[in-house]
């Protein structure tokens, strides 16, 4: 089933609105949190943490619900369409400073953030599940894909490009990043944010019906534990999001405090998300040449030189780029590749287990990431802390300075790693896929007589 250009582009627009706000809070918020709001490292490590375990509970059971929902409009679309405002609405105010006592501030940031989560995933659990009723087309998904993905990083790119001009802009001193500076990225960046979830909701649609789903959600998360690539993917998910997630929040101090420039943070996270703007015009190519395994273990191995490349680099300039390079890979090889075996895996997981659950493996994938985040976040407050990092500091102790060059290294190093490692026992090929769809939709009609 063959989708058009207008259609793939408007998919591509969930994650292109969706990743603006991702990337504005795993890259910034962590340090308005300490440097702007005056949170202590782990405090505002501890916000993310707090949050994801909320997440553990919101994010498979918005995708259960998702996938047992029917209505005019399909499972998934309605509620994108009603998450996309306020979705928009908490990210800024997450950047809201307001002149109270330390727990009156430790409070709002907390109120704000949660909000701001189940907003988040009422959006992005049944976006992610979308493709899988938009076409069974396997090339078709493999190509939504790499459009959700080009436009993720359309967004990282977008984002890194600008957001210290607009905050440096916008603050009262243009030599500082202050509170009025970051509200002004919020508030611009919100926008976008509801603009282009709004446009992937109410420009896609729902072709196909799958069965009624109606397995119990314990049923269903039984069924995901038997579902072998399922979760080799979401192990995958979670150790290389780890990576990007560490790279993107650690980056403001390792440019900030290492490096001592605030001009290499756009530098470096452009860098790591221009490159897969391009690689991804070949990535479906290279997947379908070589095969989804092999792609993640490239991916894997690009992480680990990456960061090996970091802590050969010291100050030297060029092999910081040429690290954010190989970052930049690893981003290239991974998302396009883990959204378009997103629908695979649920297929497989019904041919194996008679339950249809894309919504729940997707809200796992989901929860995955988020928990990415805030582990990764809540380590970089640790570490932090451990290294004895003082946010109202303009300089750091040399002890400190030295810690943040060596984390920003060996972390990456070993999420690739392990990253490589949980891949290995993913099984799913293009050949084994096609016979898979063509027993499942002789189950689907059985099941229908």
């Amino acid at each position: 089933m063959k989708l058009t250009i207008r259609e793939r582009l408007c998919y591509g627009c969930g994650d292109l609105g969706s990743q603006f706000a991702y990337n504005l809070v795993t890259t910034y918020l962590m340090i308005f949190f300490t440097d702007i709001l005056g949170l202590s490292s782990v405090a505002a490590g501890t916000i993310f943490l707090i949050a994801t375990a909320f997440d553990a509970i919101n994010d498979p059971l918005m995708g259960s619900i998702a996938d047992h929902t029917k209505t005019k409009h399909g499972s998934y679309r309605p509620y994108m369409m009603a998450a996309a405002i306020p979705y928009g609405i908490f990210l800024a105010l997450c950047f809201v400073a307001p002149e109270w006592s330390y727990s009156g501030k430790l409070a709002w940031a907390y109120v704000m953030y949660l909000l701001y989560v189940i907003f988040s995933t009422m959006f992005q659990m049944p976006y992610g599940s979308l493709s899988n009723v938009m076409t069974d087309d396997l090339k078709e998904r493999t190509m939504l894909g790499a459009f959700r993905d080009w436009g993720a990083n359309l967004a990282g790119f977008l984002l890194n490009m600008f957001a210290v001009t607009i905050i440096t802009h916008f603050s009262a001193s243009d030599q500082n990043m202050d509170k009025r500076g970051y509200l002004a990225l919020g508030i611009i960046v919100a926008v976008c944010c509801v603009l282009f979830t709004s446009v992937a909701a109410l420009g896609t649609k729902e072709r196909i019906r799958p069965p009624k789903n109606t397995a119990k959600l314990t049923e269903s998360l039984k069924s995901i534990g038997q579902n072998k690539p399922a979760l080799c993917i979401l192990f995958m998910v979670f150790f290389i999001n780890s990576f990007v997630a560490f790279r993107s929040t650690f980056t403001t101090y390792y440019a900030l405090y290492y490096l001592g420039d605030e001009n290499m943070i756009p530098m470096i996270l452009t860098t790591m998300y221009t490159l897969p703007l391009l690689g991804l015009l070949f990535v479906p190519k290279l997947i379908e040449m070589m095969g989804n395994k092999r792609m993640f273990i490239i991916s894997g191995l690009c992480a680990i030189i990456s960061g090996g490349l970091s802590l050969l680099a010291g100050t030297n300039t060029t092999l910081v780029v040429l690290s954010a390079i190989f970052g930049g890979l690893t981003l290239s090889g991974v998302f396009a590749n883990i959204w378009g075996c997103m629908p695979n895996v649920a297929d497989y997981g019904e041919w194996k287990t008679g339950i249809r659950a894309p919504g729940l493996i997707y809200g796992l994938a989901t929860f995955a990431i988020k928990l990415a985040v805030a582990l990764s976040t809540y380590l970089v407050g640790w570490l932090l802390d451990w290294g004895g990092y003082v946010g109202s500091l303009e300089v750091q102790a040399d002890h400190t300075v030295q810690f943040i060059y060596m984390a920003n290294g060996v972390l990456p190093i070993l999420f690739g790693i392990i990253g490589i490692v949980m891949i290995l026992p993913y099984n799913l090929t293009q050949e084994k896929m096609g016979k898979i769809k063509t027993e499942l939709a002789d189950m689907r009609k059985g099941r229908e007589k």
